[in-house]
C-alpha cells in the first residue's frame, strides 16, 4: 500500500498518532479519535470500525489506509481539524 516513493507530510506526521492514511504520494500519521470527531456523518467512524485483513499494512505499528483523494485537498481537510481558526 505504501511505497518508498511515499514522503511523510512535514506538518501532519505525529508521533503519538494511530492511523496512517496514504493520499497520493503522501503519507499523514494523524490521529483516529480527531477525524472521528470532527466526522459529523461519520464517514472515518464507520470507515475505521471495519476489522483489518489479514496483512494489512503498517508503518511504525500503525495501520497505512489508502484514500483517493488529491493530497492538496487532503491537507485543507486536516488544517480544518487540526486549526480550525
Amino acid at each position: 500500500m505504501a511505497s518508498d516513493s511515499d514522503i511523510r507530510h512535514k506538518t501532519f506526521w505525529f508521533d503519538d498518532g494511530s492511523i496512517v492514511l496514504s493520499v497520493e504520494q503522501t503519507l499523514f500519521r494523524v490521529h483516529l479519535s480527531v477525524l472521528c470527531l470532527h466526522s459529523e456523518i461519520l464517514i472515518f467512524a464507520d470507515m475505521f470500525g471495519i476489522p483489518p485483513s489479514n496483512g494489512e499494512t503498517t508503518i511504525e505499528g500503525c495501520t497505512v489506509v489508502r484514500l483517493p483523494d488529491k493530497a492538496v485537498d487532503f491537507v485543507d481537510l486536516l488544517n480544518v481539524f487540526y486549526d480550525p481558526l
